[in-house]
């Protein structure tokens, strides 16, 4: 707000672009920040089954050899590498819809905001 607030020798339409351009500026740090848990969303459950499959190919060859002892570890950390896989796509996924709700209301009272300053300094 101090920076449309600071363009008091530009003519309104400039203005009205230097608020926008500097909403676009916020939108888009938004956006990165929310990349992060969206990329975690989805590569986590993945991870989890990939970790799933290698152990289990760990498990079945153990188990065709006769080694139930290798063939229970390998079975342990599938079910364990699916779990957390789960689990951390769960989290950033509520991570991420909790913040974008932050940031699309943070981003709409910046909105009102400028088009109240903008319109105060229309009219003085």
């Amino acid at each position: 707000m101090v920076k449309i607030a600071s363009t008091e020798n530009l003519s309104l339409n400039s203005r009205e672009a230097f608020a926008c351009k500097l909403i676009e500026n916020e939108e888009n740090l938004t956006d990165k920040s929310l990349e992060i848990t969206d990329i975690i969303t989805r590569i986590g459950p993945t991870l989890g089954l990939m970790g799933t499959l290698i152990s289990l190919g760990t498990g079945l060859a153990a188990l065709g050899s006769g080694d139930v002892n290798t063939l229970s570890q390998s079975l342990i950390v599938a079910f364990d590498t699916t779990v957390v896989g789960i689990g951390s796509g769960a989290v950033a996924y509520i991570v991420s819809k909790l913040r974008n709700r932050w940031y699309e209301e943070y981003l709409s009272n910046l909105d009102v905001l400028s088009d109240a300053v903008l319109d105060f300094m229309s009219k003085y």
